[in-house]
């Protein structure tokens, strides 16, 4: 059994099991409080924060949907400027268009006064039987063409003139000369078209160039028969009486 010695002592502690654990919860309640503090704080600054960028996205809605207007306002601007900008260039177009069509009537009604005039009181000395003008214009297809030849019968036109009229293309096929007549490209089957008038006649119709043929003239041969009977031959130059389609 041990034994107490001299210079042992014996410290008595009194025991409180309650402090301890005060001290813990005390600890606890402030280590809550700190936290419920910085929260708040937290919370402050980031409320700040968010409301700022609130603001701030308000303000730029603002602006935005002002730019917006504005963007519209100038585009209507732009767009009524063009609008004006094509009516005027219609209206321009219109003008110029009906100055060309009164133009065109107008070297259309010279053309027939000279052509008339021509046939009752020509300028020279030429009486008779004559090719007043020969035409051909291009259809749907620049090998498809419409021909027109006039006939008249100039000063002396107080009985009627008649006969034939032969029309003939002259060209090269394969580089060799060619004399195409009228009734192999067209409708007409006769050698000769008749002809009986007292002022004027017209013969038209249409045709179509062989392929490979390359016209280079228009021959019109006219024969009237009776007591004035008389022959005219003309030739054209292919490019003087082709009118080409626009």
């Amino acid at each position: 059994m041990a034994r107490f010695q001299a210079h042992d002592k014996l410290i008595v502690v009194k025991h409180t099991p309650g402090a301890s654990r005060k001290r813990r919860l005390f600890f606890v309640m402030a280590m809550l409080i700190v936290a419920v503090f910085a929260y708040s704080f937290g919370y402050s600054v980031s409320g700040a924060q968010r409301n700022q960028a609130v603001n701030s996205l308000s303000a730029l809605s603002a602006e935005h949907a002002e730019l917006t207007v504005k963007a519209e306002r100038l585009e209507q601007v732009v767009a009524n400027l063009e609008s004006g900008r094509t009516i005027d260039e219609l209206a321009k177009t219109q003008i110029q268009d009906t100055i060309g069509a009164l133009r065109e009537n107008v070297s259309s009604l010279e053309k027939d006064v000279s052509f008339y005039k021509n046939i009752m009181a020509p300028s020279d000395n030429a009486k008779g039987l004559q090719v007043q003008s020969s035409e051909l214009r291009e259809g749907a297809d620049d090998r498809r063409l419409t021909y027109k030849i006039v006939l008249a019968q100039v000063a002396d036109n107080k009985s009627y003139v008649n006969g034939v009229v032969a029309v003939n293309l002259i060209g090269k096929k394969e580089g060799a000369q060619e004399v195409i007549a009228l009734r192999d490209i067209s409708d007409r089957k006769e050698l000769g078209i008749k002809f009986k008038f007292r002022y004027f006649q017209n013969i038209e119709g249409e045709l179509v160039l062989p392929e490979g043929f390359e016209p280079s003239a228009l021959q019109v041969v006219a024969q009237s028969k009776g007591k004035k009977a008389s022959r005219i031959e003309q030739s054209y130059e292919w490019s003087t009486v082709l009118v080409k389609s626009s």
